[in-house]
């Protein structure tokens, strides 16, 4: 194995951790287990969480599988949450007063943002890197 090879494994762990937290977080909203009762939460939000649950175990099924479908579900995941949580955050936020999320805690999106922008970005890196070699190899 070499060392690209060594490095896109390291990464991938590395995100099935990150995801496997996340569809952690996702099932203690649906259980109500994060401080709101989550069956009379906004719609939007059930629908988010049930959508990134979802992609969530894609990507770590696709990791611990050695399946590279997870690279379509991560890469689904990231794109989109970096849109709700830019260009849609006043829409994602915009909720009764019952759950509206403290500005402490919106900062965590930022947190997000930044994870997801820096994990696309060694991804693709990385299968740049691999497409390159291969071609380079024929």
């Amino acid at each position: 194995m070499g060392r690209l090879d060594k490095a896109f494994r390291f990464v991938s762990y590395g995100i099935a951790a990150a995801y496997t937290y996340g569809a952690y977080v996702h099932v203690a909203n649906i259980a109500g287990a994060t401080g709101f009762d989550w069956l009379s939460a906004p719609l939007k939000w059930q629908v988010l969480d049930i959508v990134y649950l979802a992609l969530d175990l894609a990507v770590v099924a696709g990791v611990v599988l050695a399946e590279r479908f997870w690279l379509l579900a991560f890469g689904i995941a990231a794109v989109t949450q970096i849109v709700l949580y830019t260009a849609l955050r006043s829409w994602v936020l915009d909720v009764p007063s019952i759950f509206a999320v403290p500005p402490e805690n919106v900062s965590y999106l930022d947190g997000l943002v930044a994870f997801h922008i820096a994990s696309l970005a060694i991804v693709s890196v990385l299968l740049f890197l691999e497409r390159r070699a291969k071609g380079l190899a024929a």
